[in-house]
């Protein structure tokens, strides 16, 4: 069923979803400005503006398309297939699957790992999130800001020294230690605020 899935009410699905997108938005500003402060990333936006403003405002609906349809295989079917061999098998195994569906480095190297265990994290993360709420929401919202991000940035930024990927990554974002960092903090805003949340709830109800 709908509900199945991970979609419940309305209105805490709206205020999952909202959070998720703060979170993305938030995650992807933040790795931005450190990356121009400590000059590992520049400004150079691509001349071609036809396909920057077409990447810029046409992506959204797709970046908000993945986010609902990854969601639904990896976390609303896989994952919660898997929960019933154990907590524990269904978080590792739909992450491992995630991540290899999304790797794109074909050159074997240490440049694999950092992507394979970058997007790893990411399938963690937006399991963790579906188990501590219950739904997808948050999951939907917080993967269709990284999918738009990881698409669009690469015509507004470049990395220039290439030597230091392996800490900055590359316009995939998640291959590097910098974003691995943002990703577990991420994880921990997640778990404080369903925590909180959940605190709230109970406080209201008595």
């Amino acid at each position: 069923s709908f509900r199945s899935y991970g979609f419940s009410t309305a209105r805490e699905g709206k205020r999952q979803l909202a959070f998720g997108l703060c979170l993305g938005v938030g995650a992807l500003m933040t790795l931005f400005i450190i990356g121009l402060l400590t000059g590992a990333c520049r400004l150079d936006i691509t001349p071609d503006r036809a396909r920057l403003w077409r990447t810029v405002l046409g992506f959204i609906p797709a970046a908000a398309l993945v986010g609902v349809l990854e969601e639904l295989v990896f976390r609303g079917f896989i994952l919660q297939q898997l929960l019933a061999c154990s907590k524990a098998l269904a978080i590792v195994a739909s992450s491992a699957l995630y991540a290899l569906v999304h790797l794109k480095t074909t050159v074997f190297g240490h440049a694999i790992w950092l992507e394979l265990g970058g997007l790893f994290l990411l399938g963690g993360v937006l399991a963790m999130s579906v188990l501590l709420t219950h739904q997808l929401s948050l999951a939907i919202g917080l993967h269709a800001a990284l999918a738009y991000g990881a698409r669009v940035n690469k015509l507004l930024v470049t990395f220039p020294d290439a030597s230091i990927t392996w800490l900055t990554g590359t316009s995939r974002l998640v291959n590097g230690l910098a974003g691995w960092a943002a990703l577990l903090g991420i994880g921990g805003l997640i778990m404080w605020w369903v925590r909180s949340s959940q605190g709230g709830a109970r406080h209201a109800q008595s």
